[in-house]
This record gives structure tokens, sequence and C-alpha cells, in this order.
């Protein structure tokens, strides 16, 4: 039976708007930093495929991600157009294609105001499920991942990890709810919400252990297994419904995650190394000097006493995703624990609950020591994200230095300056990807039709799986689509191009890393002059560093 303790106080409500105002103010400030420029290769690709689908086919060129995500960007995308056009009266989807290749910024921001707006919306559900048995209870875990600096940095970026943190969280509730005797339809809840989590980003598969674990830890008797399959049935629905064509088209999809599979060979595997990784980010889960991890252990083992089911449940998923993580040659990543992060908080919430007491000041106290390593982080963080970037500084510098129809040579886009390819290279680029069957060349047709004037000859360093950490088949893929040049034996392929420019990157290729560009960089250094330096500068400019050098004639 529900417990009403007591009322909730008109200072406890004050405090309450203070800390969502707080996690909506970082979740959203400076959600457009850097643009059009991104920090994070991913986004780009995440971004080029929502805006494919608007081109009228679901059918994704690659299944590194599944396609839930961008099949709802491309929705708010298609709302965007109709907004931007007038109703398609004002301009046509050339001209929509076109701004994605030029201006691209209003995309970003409406990804990534979906991933801050995904990430509270998280934060509710679970500060609802912890007052659901004892509404005099904080809300102690939905405090720790308000201001839990993985959360507030994954909600700048157009990727669907907040998503996924938002459909867990419900999956979460929704099982807890069928654990403590709820009606069925709470078990067929929890595994609609896991198949929508997974066809939004495949590392919520651990997780999915909810639904057998919630059925079989039943506290009021035991369920029939028609339910347990029903809803496992339903989980798979929901998956393929978001990402259909894994079904349809079987075959690729077991291909890509073949190729996937090769990254284990690109690097060698430390499996002592990573399971101690892996055990940082659970212990550090709230953030670098929270005490979130410590209260969780603390949780564990008074739940364990009191209801012990309820402790199987929050733990195993957790341990099921510490053992895959410690296997795999990425685990090492924390935003990859996301599934089991609303797990992660309840059990630190009961060890916290214990040390807060019932007084005031002394639950006070306790929340000041979850909230505040946090908060400083993420503000650090957020801060950050204000300062100048390199980058932008670069693309004004070749602006107005660097003649149009030049020739230069670039690292991945993520981390160079944005140079716009001129009309002649668009025009070739649309022809050559329209061969290949690259749903690309729409974007390059549409920019080369709609091409302002002026731009360079722009060609990009072509690196290697290994010193991308990607699978080889995506990325032989994703060169394909454009320029890029071999320069293994150093400046001769550069000059072979006529190219007189080259800008290096710090977030790019590195001789240290990559041996075989050891050639290349020996020439440069060499060969051309050192023209502008933009340095990274820690509090006062972001970004890469970037060196423009200049090739001797």
């Amino acid at each position: 039976m529900r417990k009403k303790l007591s009322a909730v106080s008109p200072m406890a409500w004050a405090a309450l708007a203070a800390i969502a105002i707080a996690a909506a103010g970082l979740r959203f400030a400076s959600l457009g930093y850097g643009l059009p420029h991104t920090l994070n290769a991913d986004e780009p690709h995440l971004i080029n495929l929502a805006v494919s689908f608007g081109g009228g086919s679901l059918r994704p060129q690659s299944f590194k991600y599944p396609t839930l995500w961008p099949t709802l960007l491309a929705v708010f995308y298609g709302v965007w157009f109709v907004i931007w056009s007038v109703f398609g009266l004002r301009k046509s989807p050339l001209d929509f294609a076109a701004l994605y290749g030029f201006e691209p910024t209003s995309f970003y921001l409406i990804a990534r105001g979906v991933s801050a707006a995904s990430s509270l919306l998280g934060l509710y559900v679970l500060a609802r499920v912890e007052r659901r048995e004892n509404d005099s209870r904080w809300p102690y875990g939905a405090l720790v991942l308000a201001f839990c600096p993985l959360l507030i940095d994954l909600s700048h970026g157009a990727k669907p990890d907040s998503l996924m943190f938002f459909w867990m969280t419900c999956a979460w509730s929704c099982a807890l709810r069928f654990q403590s005797g709820g009606a069925r339809g709470w078990l067929y809840g929890a595994g609609a919400l896991c198949g929508a989590a997974c066809s939004t980003q495949y590392t919520a598969a651990p997780a999915a252990l909810i639904v057998p674990l919630a059925w079989l830890l039943r506290e009021r008797g035991p369920a029939p297994a028609a339910w347990l399959f029903q809803s496992i049935a339903l989980a798979g629905a929901v998956f393929f419904a978001g990402s259909p064509y894994i079904a349809v088209d079987c075959r690729r999809f077991l291909e890509d995650w073949a190729d996937y599979a090769d990254l284990g060979r690109l690097r060698p595997h430390d499996g002592w190394g990573m399971a101690q990784s892996v055990a940082y980010n659970l212990w550090t889960f709230g953030g670098d000097g929270s005490p979130a991890g410590a209260a969780a252990i603390l949780g564990l083992s008074s739940l364990a006493w009191r209801r012990t089911r309820r402790a199987v449940l929050l733990t195993v998923p957790i341990g099921a995703y510490a053992a895959v993580l410690a296997m795999s040659p990425d685990g090492a990543w924390q935003r990859y624990f996301l599934g089991v992060f609303p797990a992660l908080a309840l059990l630190s919430a009961e060890g916290l609950t214990i040390l807060g007491g019932s007084g005031p000041l002394r639950r006070a106290v306790v929340a000041a020591a979850v909230a505040v390593p946090g908060l400083l982080l993420s503000w650090k963080f957020v801060a950050g994200l204000r300062q100048p970037d390199t980058r932008a500084q670069a693309q004004a510098w070749m602006a107005s230095h660097i003649p149009a129809g030049e020739t230069i040579l670039l690292d991945q886009p993520h981390a160079s300056p944005r140079a716009l390819p001129s009309q002649e290279q668009c025009a070739d680029l649309a022809a050559r990807t329209a061969a290949a069957g690259s749903a690309r060349s729409r974007l390059w047709r549409a920019m080369s039709d709609r091409h302002p004037g002026g731009g360079w000859r722009v060609y990009r360093i072509q690196r290697s799986p290994g010193d991308l950490f990607s699978s080889p088949k995506h990325v032989s893929a994703s060169q394909a689509d454009f320029d890029f040049l071999d320069v293994r034996p150093g400046l001769d392929p550069v000059r072979a191009v006529r190219a007189r420019w080259v800008v290096t990157s710090s977030f790019g290729a590195d001789p240290r890393r990559s041996p075989e560009l050891a050639t290349f960089f020996s020439e440069l250094a060499s060969g051309a002059d050192l023209v502008r330096e933009f340095p990274f500068e820690p509090g006062r400019i972001e970004g890469p560093w970037l060196r423009v050098w200049r090739l001797r004639r």
C-alpha cells in the first residue's frame, strides 16, 4: 500500500524546482557548440542517415546503428521543412537538401534538442519511480543523474544515447511495477520499451534481461509462462518496427555486424585492463568524486536484506553489462552502461536514504554531497562549450587567405575546419556516388544545383580502420562518398592533385598512432611552410590544435 508519511514542504518544492531548472539549464545551454563543426564523428553519420530517410527510403546505408533514432529525426525534419518552406510554397525539397549541405546547423540543433529533452524526461520518470511506494522519500537517484556529467555530455550530442536512456528508464519502471505484484500489462510495457530501447541503440540489449527477471522474481505469486513469451514477442515486434530493415535485409545486417567484429583484431585486447576500466566506470557513474558508487553498494546490502528479489532484479543486469563490456575491445566507454543507469541510481538512492535519515537538515547535507561534485564537473563542461573554437577560427582565416578554386588537403570533417567544396567538385561527386548507388548522390546533386559560388577542391587524408578504430567496411563506404587521398607514400600524391594547402589536426592523423603516415608527416615538415597555427588553450579556446601548411613549389 502506498505510504503517505508527510506532505512535501514549500521549501522542499522550491529545492526541487531549483534542481529541475539547473538540470534543464545544463542540458540545453550551449546546444549549438561548435556548429556547424562537430566534435563527435558519429553525429554527422546519424544526421546524414536521418536526412537520407527524408528522400523517400528508410533503407539505411549501414547498420552501425539501429534506425529508430534517425527515423524519429526524419519526422522532426519533415516538420522543420514545412515550417521553413512555408508548406513547400516558398522552397523546394532540393533547396532543403542544399540547406543541409551548406548550413546544417538547424538540423543538429533539432537533434540535440530532442536528445536533451529525452534526458530530462528520463529523470522525471526515475523520480516518479522513487516516490511511487513512499511519497515522503527524497528522489536521491534522480538527483544523482540530474547532474551526472555523462548525461549532460550526451544531451549535447545528436546521438541516440539519451533517447535510449529514456526508454530504458520507462522499461525499468514497468518491470519494477510488475515485479512488486502489478498487472501483466506492466510486463508487456517493459518488453515493448526494451524493444524500443534496443531499436534506438544496440547497447540496450543486455538490459532486456529485466523482462524475464521481473517475471521470475515476482513478489506476489508466480506468473503464467505465457505472459513472459508474449512480452518477449512484443519486445521483438517493437524492435523490428523501429528498425524494419534489420529483418528485411537480414543478410546485410549480419555482414555489417561481422565487419564490426573485426574491431577486435584492430587492437590487442587487454582483458584485465578493460575489467579495471569497467569497474571504474561503475564506481564513478555519478561523476568523479561523487559518492553515488559507494552509496549503491550500501543500498544493495540493505536491499538484499529487506527485499532480496528486488535486489537481484536490479543487480543481475548490471553484472551482465560488466561481463560483456570487460570482454569487448571497445568496452571502456561509460555510456555503454546507460541501460542500467536507472538501476545504479535506484541502488544508490537506497544507500543515500539510509544516510539521509528523516531529518530535513541531514537530508539536505546528503543531497548536497551527492549533487555538488556532478554539478561542478557539468558546469565546467558546459562553460567550456562557450569558448571560441579553433575550427571556426581556421575556417575564417582560410576564407580570407586561400583563394577560391585552390586545392586543400584536410583530415576527417569533425577534426578539421569546414571547407566548402567547389561546384565542380560537387558535380563530380554527384556523378560518382550516383554511379555507385549511394544515397549521398542526392545531396551532392542538390549542392551542385544550388551552389552559392566559390569554394575549393577539397581532399581528405585517407586513414585506416585501425587508426580510426572503426569497422573496415564502414570506413570504406564512408570514404567512397568523398575524395580521399592515400598519402602513405608522402607528398607526391598531394602534389599530383596540385594541392598547395594542408591542414593537420590534433584530433586527426598522428604518425605515433599510425606509423604508415610517418613518411607523409616527415616530408610535410621539410617540404612545406607552417603558415598559421590555431592552438587549443584550456579554459580559453576549445577544439583541436590546427596547423595550416603551404607546400613549396
